[in-house]
């Protein structure tokens, strides 16, 4: 007895490949997302990690990381002397340094003082945001500003005079912040990651902010995903030209809030 083997129709086949279609339709969407809360949870990780650095410096330092204006660069040959008024740090590859007049590029300069308390090759993944390069750019690949995305609040390297109802342009008022002088250290963000790579599309930019949510860490070591955009309405930093950046510019500085 023989049997007859039946084949699929063409009908049968492009309804199969309809639905195969429409699966993969389905899929694509809920993969991107996944993929989108993979990278935003690295995110997070890596602020709450760069807090309990910082956490750990101001533990043996007293102070959170901090460059003062006019120190000379501690450099593996002996000292380099910095211009008064400006800043300067040794940069995470041997033998380079930064050096610039504006103190409130510490906010992300940081990386080099702490550079020095960990090993910056092994911690440079942890200091960008997912989705750009892991590895320690090689010369003149990035502007120096670019190689780190998390940014340090200019509250954190400044008197709180200086975001109060009489500021003054001094250069005495950048100075170290302790942990004891940030007073609602649940409401005041420390960190954030700037350049939230891990977007397939750039969110738009809102008063200098990505208006989409951002890992950061606050004072007190909690991370969150916020929204720099709907942060507090900080005040004008007379140091800067009178801009005002939510985050760095919070009213009253590490005294104030911005949630």
């Amino acid at each position: 007895m023989h049997s007859k083997s039946r084949g699929f129709s063409l009908i049968e086949l492009l309804i199969a490949i309809g639905v195969v279609g429409l699966l993969i339709a389905l899929a694509i969407p809920a993969l991107a997302q996944a993929r989108l809360m993979a990278r935003q949870t690295k995110g997070m990780a890596n602020v709450r990690s760069v807090g309990m650095t910082f956490a750990q410096y101001a533990g043996q330092y007293r102070t959170y990381p901090f460059i003062e204006p006019g120190a000379p660069v501690h450099g593996a040959h002996g000292d380099m002397p910095v211009p008064e008024g400006m800043i300067g740090t040794q940069w995470l590859r041997p033998n380079t340094m930064m050096i610039t007049s504006d103190p409130f590029e510490m906010e992300w300069m940081w990386a080099g003082p702490v550079a020095r308390f960990v090993n910056p090759e092994e911690n440079y993944p942890v200091w960008v945001s997912p989705g750009l390069p892991q590895t320690l750019p090689e010369g003149d690949d990035l502007e120096a500003r670019e190689q780190i995305s998390l940014r340090l609040s200019n509250a954190f390297i400044a008197k709180p005079e200086l975001f109060g109802e009489h500021p003054k342009d001094d250069l005495k008022m950048i100075a170290p912040v302790k942990p004891e002088d940030v007073l609602t250290p649940s409401s005041k963000v420390m960190l954030f990651d700037a350049h939230v790579a891990y977007y397939s599309k750039r969110p738009k930019i809102v008063d200098s902010h990505y208006d989409a949510p951002a890992p950061m860490v606050f004072a007190d070591g909690h991370g969150d995903a916020k929204n720099p955009v709907q942060a507090k309405d900080g005040v004008a930093n007379v140091m800067r030209g009178g801009s005002n950046i939510k985050l760095h510019s919070t009213k009253d500085g590490v005294r104030g809030q911005d949630y």
